[in-house]
């Protein structure tokens, strides 16, 4: 009844004024009505009033004690502390990162997995929070061909410059964490900065306000410290080794956690991304490289057989090959447009020295063709020859090596540096030798000084030799990481094989039969067809292109199992938000 009488004597005149023009305006004051109205602040802004005077943040008192006492002093800096004992896996933590830090829908800066041990009587699950370990050495800093990221010299804060990244994603590879993230919308990778900005107001990072047991604090810690705790390897089970990039992350417990503590996905295996651009643009560049160190091969084998009109179109299609690998590099890029910065860093990262010597590699590749068709033209400079060739091959074997050193600098055992450099520099071989043999059939369809059979007598039978037994060497060694299969410990190698008979079984089974024929099958073919006649045009033309597709084929092939089947370290057991 209170209620309904206050409503009921509610004054009537208030709900008039509000529909009332007002007097001021109509008096011609609208100016002064109008500032008076804008003199009424929005609720953000009477909320900003009021804590403009504020000496530390609102929730301060809530984390305060999660926070360090200062800032980091000489030869120290910042770095996350995780208690494995109040880490209950809520995943608060990902959450307030994610939310805090506007990332988008699919994109994570913060994980959470699981360790798994024990015994059947008293078995052990720890849950481990992680993100970016702010190493004391970071691999991405180093790897990185535009300088994308700084290490911030008084925090130790690894920072990524969006602005700067060219969405290379080879930070990716080199951080044995998984911890920079490619954005697909944005074009550009992306990584956990210890939420910078807050920490430098005094504020706790989204994921220390977040976490309701207080298990993850920032602490100062002495980077003489964290080196040798790195060396001592102390620093998480299942994790991988710290002295590659030596984190400063430090997990804490004060149980004893059993030896045989194993991440919960320990023995899973999938397969990794397939990366179609670097495929090409790896198979490319070194059949282009490949066909180049041909031509040398085929002056020293082919003395004394008339190359007028063949030469110019090996170079210029060896050439031709190299452009198309970087072209195709370039679409491996999130941000193609500034493809022009990746030889900054050209002083640590294997990738910028590798768009180097391709670049150097094109151009004398250019230079040389440009002489080699004024020859035909009956243009020549005396001596151009004698260097351009070699200093073109020189320089394209350059660039296969940086290849190899690219994926060797990551650490992964399947992209070791015997095996990477073997398969590297053989299927230039693998390549080279029938794209030199076809183009140079090729041109002899238009030549008037040499016939298909001086060809295949005069280098063509023995570039063939050499490619069945290149083929049947890369083929057996490419075999050997199938006996980890073996192996009593569940190694990187052996994951590898296992997806290799498993989930890659049909491509490597289509790897090996295209192999077969195009390096072993088909040459040997032509190499037993032997007449009065001597080779047939048509055969040989047709045989050999077949050569080439089967061979290329299977170099695609197997340069899609090199990124499929190596495994990528990781933190433990990391599993989806």
């Amino acid at each position: 009844m209170d209620v309904e009488r206050s409503f009921c004597s509610a004054p009537v005149l208030d709900v008039e004024v509000i529909f009332r023009v007002p007097d001021a305006v109509t008096d011609g004051s609208l100016i002064d009505s109008l500032l008076d109205e804008q003199g009424d602040l929005s609720a953000v802004e009477r909320f900003a009033q009021l804590h403009e005077k504020v000496a530390e943040p609102l929730q301060a008192r809530y984390y305060s004690a999660l926070m360090p006492a200062g800032p980091p002093g000489p030869g120290q800096q910042f770095a996350f502390e995780v208690d494995l004992d109040r880490c209950s896996g809520c995943k608060a933590c990902v959450t307030a990162c994610h939310e805090l830090n506007g990332l988008d829908e699919d994109e994570t800066w913060r994980a959470v997995g699981l360790l798994q041990g024990g015994t059947s009587a008293l078995p052990v699950l720890q849950h481990v929070t992680s993100a970016c370990h702010h190493c004391l050495d970071p691999a991405c800093l180093y790897g990185c061909p535009v300088n994308a990221y700084e290490k911030d010299p008084v925090t130790g804060i690894v920072k990524h410059l969006d602005d700067q990244c060219i969405g290379c994603q080879y930070c990716i590879f080199k951080c044995p964490y998984d911890v920079p993230k490619y954005n697909k919308k944005r074009g550009i990778v992306r990584k956990c900065d210890m939420c910078s900005d807050r920490l430098a107001a005094g504020e706790a990072p989204a994921c220390v306000q977040a976490c309701p047991t207080g298990a993850i604090r920032i602490r100062v810690v002495d980077r003489q410290e964290v080196v040798e705790d790195c060396e001592a390897n102390l620093f998480l089970p299942g994790a991988p080794e710290p002295d590659y990039t030596l984190p400063t992350t430090a997990y804490k417990t004060s149980r004893a956690l059993p030896r045989n503590l194993l991440p919960a996905d320990h023995y899973a295996v999938s397969a990794g991304h397939g990366h179609r651009a670097l495929v090409a643009m790896l198979v490319l560049t070194q059949m282009s490289v490949g066909t180049f160190v041909m031509d040398l091969v085929i002056d020293l084998m082919a003395d004394g057989v008339p190359m007028r009109g063949i030469r110019p179109i090996r170079v210029i299609a060896a050439f031709l090959v190299a452009v198309l690998g970087m072209v195709a590099a370039v679409g491996h890029l999130g941000r193609p447009l500034y493809a022009f910065r990746a030889m900054i860093g050209l002083r640590t990262s294997w990738l910028s020295r590798e768009i180097l010597a391709f670049g150097l590699f094109a151009g004398l590749a250019a230079a040389y063709g440009a002489d080699v068709w004024l020859r035909h033209l009956g243009v020549s400079v005396p001596g151009v020859r004698d260097v351009l060739q070699p200093a073109a091959a020189l320089a394209g074997l350059a660039g296969v090596f940086c290849s190899v050193m690219i994926y060797v600098d990551t650490r992964r055992a399947f992209w070791n540096l015997p095996l990477t450099g073997f398969k590297f520099f053989m299927t230039g071989v693998v390549l080279g030798v029938p794209a030199a043999v076809f183009v140079s059939l090729l041109g002899a369809a238009w030549s008037e000084t040499i016939t298909v059979a001086e060809i295949m007598e005069g280098f063509g039978r023995r570039l063939l030799q050499g490619l069945v037994a290149a083929t049947l060497v890369k083929l057996a060694v490419e075999a050997l990481v199938l006996t980890h299969l073996r192996d009593k410990k569940h190694t990187p190698l052996k994951r590898t094989a296992l997806l290799l008979t498993g989930e890659l079984a049909l491509m490597a089974v289509g790897r090996v039969i295209a192999g077969v024929l195009g390096g072993i099958v088909l040459p040997g073919l032509l190499l037993a067809e032997v007449g009065p006649t001597g080779f047939g045009v048509a055969f040989t033309g047709v045989v050999m292109g077949l050569v080439l597709v089967f061979t290329l084929l299977g170099e695609l092939l197997e340069r899609h199992l090199f990124f499929t089947a190596a495994v990528a370290p990781k933190m433990p057991g990391a599993m989806a938000p």
